[in-house]
């Protein structure tokens, strides 16, 4: 009976440890619902306040918060869906502590995904996108990592420009919901 408690002990902690599963099959379908999260060894690391607009204690939200208009082409689903995507730096304040979340509200379709920086890389250079949009939710949970801003690298997947609202919480930090154009999308 101790053989197995200690079996089952340490298979849950190597399951909650290691990164975020991957699908066998990576095919894009549906937006999926559920929680992207994500730990401080995804971060970016530390960053400085970037005078940008602080939205719910997360930062590169706003507008402003870079070209609007950068959207990139990531590749086409098998039924000729066409996905881009806005590539957004996150970063949570210290003030959010213990994390921020970040869901898009609306439109349905639109998706989030971060990751480590080498993570969103090797999501990148898959030829089809088909990797970026099987790791995409709606949602992620930003954890803060030290005094200062913790940096996340991702972006906003879309199937075209659209205003994007999205709704960001915090066990510290006041409720927020924003609406911002990805692409040249007038909101």
């Amino acid at each position: 009976m101790t053989l197995l408690t200690t079996a089952l002990i340490g298979a849950s902690l190597t399951a909650c440890s290691g990164a975020p599963a991957r699908p066998e099959h990576p095919a894009p379908g549906p937006a999926t619902s559920s929680l992207l999260l994500l730990s401080c060894s995804d971060s970016a690391g530390q960053q400085g306040r970037d005078h940008e607009t602080v939205i719910g204690g997360v930062e590169g939200l706003a507008p402003g918060s870079g070209d609007p208009a950068g959207l990139y082409p990531i590749g086409t689903t098998t039924s000729g869906k066409r996905y881009f995507i806005y590539k957004a730096f996150l970063a949570v304040s210290a003030s959010a502590a213990p994390f921020a979340t970040v869901s898009i509200t609306r439109p349905a379709g639109a998706r989030l995904v971060y990751g480590s920086p080498s993570r969103i890389g090797e999501l990148f250079s898959t030829r089809s996108g088909q990797a970026l949009l099987a790791a995409s939710r709606n949602t992620v949970r930003l954890p803060v990592c030290g005094p200062r801003f913790t940096g996340f690298t991702g972006g906003i997947i879309v199937t075209g420009p659209a205003c994007i609202t999205f709704q960001i919480s915090s066990p510290r930090a006041r409720e927020a919901t924003v609406t911002v154009p990805i692409g040249p999308a007038p909101c």
